[in-house]
């Protein structure tokens, strides 16, 4: 799909919280051409690199690693049970993620689509607001994301429950939304999906 070239390509945060969807509404997105960055994939790319690893493990000591390798699931029980340490990994990889992000952007320049699309679970606890041109909001009910995040992680409710608490809460999401995509099986997530190519593609 071709589109006339525009003065600035649109960037359109897509969020939402843990177990909303996103990463479904995201792909529908790609399949309609628009590309989109996966700024919780860049995250762990960037957690992975030798120089940040070595501060990770500084910081959080070796309670965190297994056969010497950071362990996530150790690293995500502790950080999402305090505060403070979800703070300081947060102040370390969120401005590494904002520069990978830009540095694609200008990759992406040379593409003739109408926007391109971040998808993160923490635009507005990042900071990221001031990136975007438009803020998409994938909304679902907290018992249907509960279980989803269950099935999909084997995890318990009161864990989903921990980490949903450590997120902006869904009706301020929504409030701060410019548009809202519902996931809640209620609605038709294609038709809502192109229905919002079409919205943000004419401005």
């Amino acid at each position: 799909m071709q589109y006339a070239p525009t003065e600035k390509m649109q960037k359109i945060a897509l969020t939402g919280g843990i177990g909303s969807g996103k990463t479904t509404v995201a792909k529908l997105f790609e399949m309609l051409g628009i590309p989109v960055f996966y700024a919780d994939l860049e995250a762990h790319k960037v957690r992975s690199e030798v120089e940040v690893s070595e501060q990770i493990i500084q910081y959080f000591g070796s309670k965190i690693l297994t056969e010497n390798q950071i362990d996530k699931h150790k690293l995500a029980d502790i950080i999402f049970n305090d505060v403070e340490t979800l703070r300081w990994i947060n102040n370390l990889i969120h401005p590494l993620v904002e520069k990978a992000f830009e540095e694609w952007i200008n990759i992406q320049k040379a593409k003739k689509s109408p926007f391109v699309l971040m998808e993160s679970a923490l635009i507005f606890e990042a900071n990221f607001e001031h990136l975007f041109d438009k803020i998409i909001v994938v909304d679902a009910p907290q018992d249907l994301r509960i279980s989803r995040v269950m099935n999909r992680e084997n995890i318990s409710e009161q864990e989903v429950l921990q980490r949903i608490n450590k997120q902006l809460s869904a009706e301020e999401k929504r409030q701060k939304a410019d548009i809202i995509i519902y996931n809640d099986e209620q609605h038709s997530l294609i038709k809502q999906v192109v229905e919002t190519h079409g919205r943000v593609s004419l401005h």
